[in-house]
C-alpha cells in the first residue's frame, strides 16, 4: 500500500489516500523539499487521472505544497502559479528517517522506524536486530569486564608484555567476528534474531564459569 525507496533514477513513492493511488518520483530529496518531481496519480482501478510536474515540491509536514505545478489531465497540459496542496502519509522526517543509519537512533525512534517499516512492508529484522543489540549492550559490556579479568587472573605474571598484547588482539578480532557471523545469521533467518544476539552472550558467559571454576582451583 505505501513503499519509498532509492534506485538510480531518484527516490521513488507509492501512497494510497482518498481512494486514489499517487506514484511519486523525485530526483533527490534537499531538506525539507523534494526536487525535480512528477507526481502520477490513479484511481483505484489504476487508471490514469492525471500528471503533476514540479520543480519543487515543500513535504515539511503530510500537507505537501506543490510550488509552481504543471498539470496534464486528457492530453491538456496546464501550467499555474498557484501552488496546490496534496496530502500524504509521508513527510520530510519519514522519508529520511526510512534511510538514516541506525547506529544514529534511539530506543523510541528505533520503535517508530520498526512501526513504519512494517506500514510500508519492509522487512524489519534489521531494527529489531538492532533493538537487541542496545538491550543487551550493558550485559555485554559487564560480561566483557569479567571475562578480561579472568583472562587476567589465569595467565602467569612473568609472561612478557607482547604476549599479552597478542592475546588480548586474537581474542578480540575472534569475539568480535563470533558476534558478526552471530548476528548475520539472525539477520539472514538461519537462527531465531533474539538468539543471535544472546547466544554469543551465554556462550561468553560460559567462559566466564569455567575461568572462575579453575581460579577457585588455584
Amino acid at each position: 500500500k505505501y513503499l519509498a525507496v532509492v534506485t538510480e533514477n531518484g527516490l521513488w513513492i507509492k501512497d494510497e489516500i482518498d481512494n486514489k493511488i499517487y506514484i511519486i518520483n523525485a530526483a533527490k530529496i534537499k531538506d525539507n523539499f523534494l526536487q525535480g518531481v512528477m507526481i502520477s496519480e490513479f484511481s483505484n482501478n489504476f487508471d490514469l487521472i492525471k500528471i503533476i510536474e514540479s520543480s519543487k515540491i515543500d513535504i515539511s509536514n503530510n500537507s505537501w505544497i506543490i510550488l509552481d505545478p504543471i498539470i496534464s489531465k486528457d492530453n491538456v497540459t496546464t501550467k499555474t502559479k498557484k501552488n496546490i496542496l496534496l496530502n500524504s502519509h509521508f513527510n520530510e522526517k519519514k522519508i529520511n528517517s526510512l534511510f538514516r543509519n541506525l547506529s544514529s537512533l534511539n530506543i523510541l525512534e528505533l520503535i517508530k522506524l520498526n512501526e513504519d517499516y512494517n506500514d510500508l512492508g519492509y522487512s524489519t529484522i534489521e531494527v529489531r536486530s538492532h533493538l537487541h543489540k542496545i538491550f543487551s549492550l550493558p550485559v555485554y559490556l559487564s560480561i566483557m569486564t569479567i571475562f578480561a579479568s579472568i583472562i587476567m587472573f589465569n595467565i602467569k605474571r612473568n609472561k612478557p608484555l607482547i604476549f599479552h598484547i597478542i592475546l588480548g588482539i586474537f581474542l578480540s578480532v575472534l569475539i568480535y567476528y563470533f558476534y558478526y557471523l552471530s548476528n548475520l545469521l539472525g539477520e539472514t533467518g538461519k537462527i531465531p534474531l533474539y538468539a543471535s544476539v544472546w547466544l554469543p552472550l551465554l556462550i561468553l558467559t560460559i567462559f566466564i564459569f569455567i575461568g572462575l571454576v579453575r581460579i577457585n582451583e588455584k
